[in-house]
């Protein structure tokens, strides 16, 4: 069985869940925040796990060692917020219950797209990028730092406009100008270390990778840089180069993603710069506005798994 993890909110995961299920697929859709108020869980300390997840509204229970396949598209969505702490008593519930369900989706011997771990780590864009560069693609030149003499030494190596903004605000808006325009805004900024980055001319290009295979389309957006939300962003399909394809795929397997989206440059010498790697993007737009199959092959590639776990663990009890 797949067990697709998502918000009652989350469009994405619900297509995806909806997809399977019109394929005839054994597939659960569960969302994190009716645990423990609307819904009852239960799992062992053993490996292989076994335990059970019922609803209070009557939904069919989940068999846990059913699961051979989870997609996630987005993990912290699925936690407890600190929105719902009101007191001592609901902050101490809602880390309980972070730690439980932690425990639970690691323990589960499945296979996933994309692993907890691996989600997590994207908040670490820059971390990233260091990882991805250790491979020989080329990425962005980036400083973080409070201290503008540092700043103003980088900025001489790059000779170009610079791209801005506070160091971990990974959903805002880059800034981009020249030193002196910088300069005169710092007073402006928030007392954190700033994200300086190299701006990399050329087409802005998103590629999903989907296992092996890559889907790509030129954006053309107003913003200084591409956010993934393309709700007023025209996008134009491309077919890449095999060589930009194997980027992409490396980039992703690098970073232990089956399934993200991997934003890029192509330079007017034709070299491809990999931006950022987005292992839970939106991709509803995209498919809508290029006809690729993003979808469709995201849910192959999960049923697949699911069949590919289900015969490894017949194999082994034979």
């Amino acid at each position: 069985m797949i067990l697709v993890l998502g918000t009652a909110e989350d469009r994405h995961a619900a297509a995806i869940y909806n997809k399977i299920v019109a394929r005839g697929n054994r597939v659960a859709y569960f969302d994190s925040r009716l645990y423990p108020r609307d819904m009852t869980l239960t799992f062992d300390g053993a490996l292989p796990m076994s335990g059970s997840i019922r609803f209070r509204d009557g939904q069919p229970a989940i068999d846990l060692s059913t699961v051979n396949c989870i997609f996630c598209r987005q993990w912290d969505d699925l936690l407890p917020g600190s929105s719902m702490v009101g007191g001592v008593q609901d902050e101490v519930e809602m880390r309980e219950t972070e730690a439980s369900l932690g425990s639970l989706f690691r323990g589960l011997e499945c296979h996933w797209i994309n692993p907890i771990d691996a989600l997590n780590n994207s908040r670490f864009r820059i971390h990233q990028l260091q990882k991805i560069r250790t491979q020989g693609i080329r990425v962005p030149e980036i400083i973080v730092s409070n201290d503008f003499r540092r700043v103003q030494a980088f900025f001489s190596m790059t000779e170009e406009q610079l791209l801005y903004r506070p160091s971990g605000w990974s959903h805002s808006s880059w800034n981009i100008g020249q030193i002196d325009d910088i300069g005169r805004r710092l007073s402006d900024l928030p007392g954190t270390p700033i994200e300086y980055q190299e701006n990399i001319i050329g087409d802005e290009v998103r590629a999903y990778v989907i296992g092996d295979s890559v889907y790509a389309g030129v954006v053309e957006s107003a913003e200084s840089d591409y956010t993934g939300t393309m709700g007023g962003d025209h996008v134009r399909p491309i077919e890449l180069p095999q060589e930009a394809k194997r980027t992409c795929v490396r980039a992703a397997a690098t970073l232990d993603y089956m399934f993200c989206a991997v934003d890029m440059r192509i330079t007017p010498e034709g070299e491809f710069a990999v931006i950022d790697v987005d292992p839970n993007p939106m991709f509803m737009h995209f498919e809508q506005t290029t006809r690729l199959p993003i979808s469709d092959r995201l849910v192959e590639l999960l049923i697949g798994s699911d069949v590919d776990v289900y015969d490894s663990r017949i194999a082994i009890n034979a």
